[in-house]
C-alpha cells in the first residue's frame, strides 16, 4: 500500500496534469442554423396569453443531432407550456422551454409555446423587491445549442410594449387609500391635498 502511494505521488508530479482548454466552455459546431421566434403582437398585458411560433432552419447540407432549443419566457410570465417540449422553473420570471430534435440537412421545424403575462406586482413580490426595469417589455428569446457546447448556435428573440397603467389591483384600491389616511394623519389635510393635485395635474 505505501509503495502504491509512493508511486501515484511520483506519477502525480511527473505526468502533466489537464491543460486549461480542457476546462474551458466548448466552442459551437461549425453549423449553420437559424432561428427566429414571433407571438404576431407588438403589445401586451397583465393577464394576456401569447402564442409563440419558433422556427429553427438547417442551412446546412448535414444534419444537426441532438439541438436543443431553449426559449426564455418573458420576465412577468405566471405559467407557461410547450407542447413537444418541456417547462423548467415555475416561478414569475423563472419559466424557460426546452426542446430537443434532430435538425435533417435544410429542414424547417417549427416550435410552438404558450406564455401568460402577471402583472409587474407579481414581479415584485416575487422577488421581494421592487419591478425589474426589464418589465417595460414582454422580452422572449429563444437559442439554439449543439452538441455539448455551452455557446449558441443561434439566437432570436420578440419583444412586446407593456403598458404604463395602475390598475386597481397595483396600487390602488384599498391600499391607496390606507395610504391616504396615514399621510393625511402624519402630515396633515394640506399636504395630501397637494399631492393629489400634483398627481391630477401630471395625469392631465
Amino acid at each position: 500500500m505505501r509503495t502504491a502511494v509512493v508511486c501515484a505521488l511520483l506519477c502525480a508530479a511527473t505526468l502533466p496534469g489537464p491543460s486549461a482548454a480542457a476546462y474551458a466552455p466548448k466552442a459551437p459546431p461549425a453549423v449553420s442554423v437559424t432561428v427566429t421566434v414571433t407571438d404576431g403582437a407588438d403589445d401586451a398585458e397583465s393577464g394576456k396569453r401569447l402564442d409563440y411560433r419558433i422556427t429553427v432552419h438547417n442551412l446546412g447540407a448535414t444534419e444537426v443531432h441532438g439541438a436543443r432549443i431553449e426559449q426564455r419566457m418573458p420576465a412577468t410570465t405566471t405559467s407557461a407550456t410547450a407542447p413537444g417540449g418541456t417547462v423548467e422553473g415555475h416561478g414569475v420570471g423563472e419559466q424557460k422551454a426546452i426542446w430537443r430534435s434532430d435538425l435533417p440537412a435544410h429542414d424547417i421545424q417549427v416550435f410552438t409555446a404558450t406564455a401568460v403575462l402577471g402583472g409587474r406586482s407579481d414581479l415584485a413580490a416575487a422577488s421581494a423587491g421592487p419591478a425589474a426595469p426589464g418589465t417595460l417589455r414582454a422580452a422572449a428569446t429563444v437559442c439554439v445549442y449543439v452538441g455539448e457546447s455551452f455557446a449558441p448556435t443561434a439566437c432570436s428573440g420578440d419583444l412586446d410594449d407593456l403598458p404604463e397603467t395602475s390598475p386597481e389591483g397595483e396600487g390602488g384600491g384599498w391600499m391607496g387609500w390606507a395610504a391616504a389616511a396615514v399621510a393625511m394623519a402624519l402630515l396633515g389635510p394640506g399636504v395630501v391635498r397637494a399631492v393629489r393635485r400634483r398627481r391630477a395635474a401630471r395625469a392631465g
